[in-house]
């Protein structure tokens, strides 16, 4: 079982994943954060969801066991919030048997340590329609180097350069041509995942304001006694 026990995986639900996410932002320190299991976070649900059965087994087990990281690759430098204006291609060799990937992505968390790219491709014409998600492994034609952040360069954020890397065409996720629903179903996680800690991180900020404002003394009386404070 989970946590020494107290839940079982299959109990485990969006209650417990709540609780996690609230306590692991209590450290505020979301670079490390995020290094330590925001590229899985973010990317391991669709394999969970969309994957094909040898993907569950053979790719989730150590990424759950933190022997391998995984990272979610769909933000391009052209191509953020517009999700289907996405420009990296993935196109079938002769023999029909592999894609030939090749663009890049930009923004992508984890991808500095990532053995795994749950990347967003275009397969077919333009707009959502033509849009399909691969499953990407780390190889020499996936390279990547580091973006410098605001808040932190541990969380391993980069730029991602597909060169003709070639993804049998069983690292396909769902059928081809239905990526972007793929993406949008994901993204309801991932946005409820950042409400959560961005809540958390709110309520924290609260608890020692008034913890501070209750113990510092100015003018003779506590600050929290004093009326620009109340």
């Amino acid at each position: 079982g989970l946590l020494g026990g107290v839940v079982q995986p299959e109990e485990f639900d969006f209650f417990h994943e709540m609780v996690v996410q609230e306590e692991r932002v209590r450290l505020f320190c979301p670079g490390w954060e995020d290094g330590m299991e925001g590229g899985n976070a973010i990317s391991i649900p669709v394999i969970m969801k969309y994957g094909t059965d040898w993907m569950k087994k053979e790719i989730l087990p150590p990424l759950l066991m933190g022997e391998k990281v995984s990272c979610l690759a769909i933000t391009e430098a052209y191509a953020g919030s517009d999700v289907a204006g996405i420009r990296a291609t993935a196109v079938k060799d002769a023999a029909g048997e592999n894609y030939v990937v090749n663009g890049t992505k930009k923004w992508i968390t984890s991808g500095a340590y990532s053995d795994w790219f749950v990347t967003a491709v275009r397969t077919g014409g333009k707009a959502h329609g033509g849009i399909s998600m691969l499953l990407v492994p780390k190889s020499d034609q996936v390279t990547t180097s580091a973006i410098k952040t605001k808040y932190s360069s541990a969380a391993g954020t980069v730029f991602v350069m597909y060169e003709d890397a070639i993804v049998p065409k069983s690292y396909l996720f769902g059928e081809e041509g239905k990526g972007f629903q793929i993406i949008m179903s994901n993204f309801n996680h991932e946005r409820w995942m950042i409400c959560v800690t961005n809540m958390a991180r709110a309520r924290k900020c609260t608890e020692e304001v008034f913890k501070w404002a209750m113990q510092r003394k100015i003018f003779g009386t506590k600050l929290v006694e004093q009326a620009v404070i109340r």
